[in-house]
Formats: structure tokens, sequence, C-alpha cells
């Protein structure tokens, strides 16, 4: 068991690492709603590798946090953050936010009209089709 937990705290500390580069990208702004002036912290899109990657972290509120874990409860007005998310240029971002649409394309219209106007390019495409959220 203690092979599991300093494992575990050893790749915590590696995550970490990434908060002043994922900082800056954010520009201390949540990368999901942008807001400023909350507590932000790592978020590993899943699946999580045995090594963290970079390119698969974002740097989120606890709202938003509280959201992903349980999107099929949250409320259609704390879905509305995707309108913008969705045109980030940041490819995980963007992925994350069109696999979000995805799922609740057929409860709310306006999540499948805004699905139609998205492009998705080749990188974007490749992270989408690896998320397991």
């Amino acid at each position: 068991m203690a092979k599991g937990f300093d494992k575990d705290r050893e790749r915590k500390g590696k995550v970490s690492y990434f908060g002043k580069d994922l900082t800056r990208r954010a520009k201390s702004s949540c990368e999901l709603c942008e807001a400023s002036n909350q507590k932000l912290g790592v978020y590993e899109v899943p699946p999580v590798e045995e090594e963290p990657v970079f390119e698969q972290c974002l740097f989120i509120c606890e709202n938003c946090r509280k959201i992903l874990g349980s999107i099929e409860d949250a409320d259609e007005n704390e879905l509305r953050f995707l309108n913008s998310a969705v045109w980030s240029e940041v490819p995980i971002v963007k992925a994350l936010a069109v696999h979000i649409l995805k799922k609740i394309k057929d409860r709310y219209i306006w999540a499948s009209e805004l699905l139609e106007t998205v492009y998705i390019d080749e990188e974007v495409e490749e992270l989408l089709n690896k998320i397991t959220l």
C-alpha cells in the first residue's frame, strides 16, 4: 500500500510542476469558463497517462471541476461556458468543450447548433478521440 501512496504522491508532484506554465497559458483565469479571481487547479483530461502530459492538462476553477465530475447533473446555464471554450486556441480546451457538447447535444438545441459551427482540425480530432470523460 505504501508503494501506491508513494507513486501517487510522486505523480501529483510531477503534475504540480505544470502549474506555472498553465497559469501563464490560462492568464490566471479558468480555461473553461474564464472565471478570474478564483482558486484554480490543474485538471488532467481522462484518460490519465502513467506519466503526466502537459498537453492533456487544463487550469480550471472548482466550479468547472464539479461540473466535469457530473455533466449529466449540470444545469443548462452552468454549461453555457462552452459557447466560448469551444473557440479556444488551446487544443485540449477545445477538444474537451466539443466532447461535452457532444454529450449534451440531444438535451439542448443550442449545444447541437454550436457543434455544427465548430471547425475541428486534426490535432483536436485526435485529442477528442482519446477523451474518456
